[in-house]
């Protein structure tokens, strides 16, 4: 069993940790293929471990590539797990995996460069040639590559994207070669910078997130029934007072019709300007102003009455949300 910091994992927390390592879109379509009590079991798991180490994520992983192997074993051979893996994934996923068989570490890397910070990523990347950025991001979950590219340079990012659209054969040795490059630098900054810092309910909070509502709200529901206090923690990370941003303007309407005025004034007075602009730009000219002049009028606040009255303009988001009245990344035109 996997010690840090005297804690010891039990296989079923080695289990959620490697799913929580994985991306949340991932993450999702294996849940799928779970039963509900299992679904169940994981969330419980993962929601509980108070703080992800990369250490036990490594050691976790080590161990199911131990037992994994030792499965691999038991077949006749490479090419019939090939042939298996055929008939159930995606054919580009297929082709992407087929490509790298026999390419010893890249496989190992591109997991390593998907809990890498995207950031961090695409400052190590942005002196390279745009076709050797195109390589890498290639090999990446889509959503990891374009969270990468929005953080490159403005006049590079055509210019990558256009030729991963292009891309053809790839050199396993390139691959493999550029892959342990990235890797090393990242190692030379301190891996611990570039790792994300995880959390057991933020995570299990963005992969319900990911998952319909139905799923999600049954699976609330039956945590709520064994630990009320986790489901209402799980609750509070699924949308917080920053997430207001990913609402579009009909939605802060609605947001404006349903909190009290004094609560919303107290919860804007310490809140970033942008979520500030966010609601004055859905009010009319003058009842913004008189909003601005109240809350100058108010003076100094404690930030913890700040948090407080943002805490409840959550609360009445996330109401307003779970009666389906509005949604979060309403930006999508109507039609």
């Amino acid at each position: 069993m996997a010690e840090t910091k005297g804690r010891t994992l039990k296989r079923s927390e080695k289990a959620a940790l490697l799913l929580l390592s994985l991306p949340p879109d991932v993450a999702a379509e294996v849940l799928k293929e779970l039963s509900e009590e299992e679904i169940q079991k994981i969330f419980l798991t993962a929601a509980r471990i108070k703080e992800i180490t990369p250490s036990e994520i490594e050691e976790a992983a080590k161990e199911f590539i131990e037992d994994f192997s030792y499965v691999a074993n038991q077949m006749a051979n490479l090419e019939t797990l090939l042939e298996q893996l055929q008939g159930v994934l995606p054919p580009e996923v297929y082709e992407r995996i087929k490509s790298l068989v026999g390419t010893a570490g890249v496989a190992e890397g591109i997991e390593q460069l998907e809990k890498i910070d995207s950031r961090v990523l695409a400052s190590l990347l942005k002196n390279e040639h745009p076709q050797t950025i195109a390589v890498l991001l290639s090999q990446l979950t889509p959503k990891k590559s374009s969270d990468i590219i929005k953080y490159l340079p403005e006049n590079l990012r055509y210019e990558v994207v256009k030729r991963i659209a292009t891309l053809e054969n790839i050199s396993p040795g390139f691959l493999r070669d550029l892959i342990e490059t990235v890797t090393e630098e990242i190692k030379g900054m301190g891996i611990a910078a570039g790792l994300k810092k995880q959390e057991g309910t933020a995570i299990a909070a963005e992969m319900i997130n990911m998952l319909d509502r139905d799923s999600a709200e049954d699976i609330l529901r039956k945590i709520g029934e064994e630990d009320p206090t986790l489901e209402d923690k799980i609750r509070e990370k699924m949308f917080t007072f920053e997430d207001i941003r990913k609402l579009d303007n009909r939605a802060i309407i609605e947001v404006l019709k349903s909190v009290d005025k004094n609560t919303l004034i107290v919860a804007l007075k310490a809140a970033p300007d942008d979520i500030k602009d966010k609601f004055f730009s859905n009010m009319s000219k003058r009842a913004a102003k008189i909003m601005q002049e109240d809350m100058e009028a108010l003076g100094p606040i404690k930030k913890s009455e700040a948090e407080k009255a943002q805490k409840q303009i959550v609360a009445v988001i996330r109401k307003l949300i779970d009666e389906g009245k509005i949604e979060i990344g309403g930006e999508e035109a109507y039609v």
